[in-house]
């Protein structure tokens, strides 16, 4: 049935002028094309595999797990997406007040960045017979990339993204990966805050700079004393192990003699250096500067637009699992509880350290997890394009910004502490040369993230330690779709630059 199909098919091309080969007689040459073609599709994968997946993927945020069928993914984890859409960027009429907001603000040009700087992994296999082990009980490890000339004494460490898990079918999971496992890690290309070139990042390109590998699922903040057993396999919760041994390995190579240094991190890394912020000061007490900043790691206590209390219900459930209570700052937990203190809001009015918050007021992970979660997919008109949006979603969407300002507020007229949160949907910059210093970084008042960072840290300009952007759609130096997808398969905000 199916030849005589071909064949009528075949008959109606051959009407149609196409000459056609008949599968009968020709099923030799048929063979042979296919298999030219078949290399010569592989050649062409090989070859875009080198070059545009090199430059695809550093427009996309990783935070969470990877997507491959090896590598797990958990609710409340976002994947990478493999789709990157070109938007056109919005018109803005000449004289609103987006045109005034960002009248100085110009796309920069394409950077000429330097070959890729490769890191290799750093396993720290003494750590073992410390506890300071991964879930699955692997040492941990960090890249380190060391610096030279007059910076060989100042340090950048940046601590890896990958959100959290909250129970023990989620971590099981987890642990067999490379966010729970040091078995499943690799080299690491350096970027964006962490890159050598001076032209991406030219505050920071020369000095000691370390990536440091997130596998504990809590933020490097668990404690717990004993494994988990379940089902055969134990399960280590020892984040805050791996911080005290990855802090006094470094200090051994060199951290001891620090004069300048900046903690950092993206998303859950990004909260985990608001959490060791002050600790990390106390163990550098020679250094003449020691500030922190946090990328798309400001997240927001607050419910749902269906008026349910998800985030503070999986964060309890985290800082339980994984016992993160003892190791939460005392001036938080002395009249907080346990679950307010894993949230930055509350952290910051009393830090000692200097805090520096990169985040999009449109967050897109927050608006996928904390805002508006959506099992159902009752949002994804809306999150695919803006223009679908009902004014109520809408409205829901702003409310999230003014709920993240409100919760900085505490720091925004702050001489001590900086900030600058852009109009985009995005989550993560610091660790993208795109974003952070890129043709698709976005600019505030002029600035880039990355310039507005290093005017803080210098103090080259102390009269805008905090640089807030309009409300959407106002910015239009907003990237692209930078969103990924959640795991459980449904859409992230993306296309918002279409909304007219």
């Amino acid at each position: 049935m199916m030849w005589h199909q071909q064949e009528k098919n075949s008959r109606k091309i051959s009407n149609m002028g196409i000459p056609t080969l008949s599968s009968r007689r020709h099923s030799s040459g048929g063979l042979m094309t296919f298999v030219t073609l078949l290399l010569f599709a592989t050649l062409a994968t090989l070859v875009w595999n080198y070059e545009g997946v090199q430059r695809l993927v550093k427009l996309l945020p990783t935070d969470g797990f990877y997507s491959g069928a090896k590598h797990p993914t958990n609710v409340l984890t976002p994947i990478s997406s493999a789709q990157s859409e070109v938007i056109p960027r919005q018109e803005i009429p000449a004289g609103s007040d987006a045109s005034k907001n960002d009248s100085d603000a110009t796309v920069p040009h394409e950077t000429q960045s330097l070959q890729p700087l490769v890191v290799p992994l750093t396993i720290l296999e003494g750590a073992v017979a410390e506890g300071a082990v991964c879930l699955d009980g692997s040492p941990p490890g960090y890249h380190l990339h060391e610096g030279n000339g007059g910076n060989a004494r100042n340090w950048v460490l940046f601590l890896e993204e990958g959100a959290w898990c909250e129970s023990e079918a989620a971590c099981k999971v987890r642990a067999r990966a490379h966010l729970g496992s040091s078995k499943w890690m690799n080299d690491r290309t350096f970027e964006g805050i962490l890159s050598n070139s001076e032209e991406v990042n030219p505050d920071f390109y020369n000095w000691n700079r370390v990536f440091v590998r997130y596998c504990d699922g809590a933020s490097f903040s668990g404690n717990s004393s004993l494994p988990t057993k379940t089902e055969g396999n134990a399960l280590h919760y020892r984040g805050e192990s791996i911080w005290n041994f990855v802090i006094d390995d470094l200090l051994k190579k060199g951290l001891n003699k620090v004069e300048k240094a900046l903690l950092g991190g993206c998303s859950a890394g990004g909260l985990s250096s608001i959490l060791h912020c002050d600790k990390l000061r106390t163990v550098l007490p020679r250094a003449k500067v020691v500030k922190c900043m946090s990328d798309a790691g400001f997240f927001v206590d607050m419910k749902t637009y269906k008026g349910e209390n998800k985030i503070q219900t999986y964060f309890k459930n985290v800082v339980d699992l994984h016992n993160v209570s003892g190791t939460l700052p005392e001036y938080c937990t002395e009249t907080r509880n346990s679950v307010e203190c894993f949230f930055p809001q509350y952290l910051i009015s009393e830090m000692k350290t200097p805090l520096f918050v990169v985040n999009g007021a449109y967050d897109w992970w927050q608006m996928d997890n904390i805002v508006a979660p959506d099992p159902l997919g009752e949002w994804d008109d809306c999150k695919n394009n803006a223009i679908s949006c009902t004014n109520a979603q809408l409205e829901i969407i702003q409310g999230y910004r003014k709920e993240l300002l409100e919760a900085l507020k505490p720091i925004q007229n702050s001489k001590k502490h900086g900030m600058f949160v852009d109009g985009c949907f995005h989550h993560c910059q610091a660790s993208y040369d795109a974003f952070w210093s890129g043709p698709h970084a976005p600019h505030v008042k002029g600035k880039t993230a990355s310039q507005a960072l290093g005017d803080w840290y210098f103090e080259r300009d102390t009269t805008a330690s905090s640089v807030i952007d309009c409300a959407y759609p106002c910015n239009p130096t907003c990237p692209p779709k930078t969103s990924g997808r959640l795991s459980v398969g449904r859409p992230s905000f993306r296309n918002w630059s279409k909304r007219q």
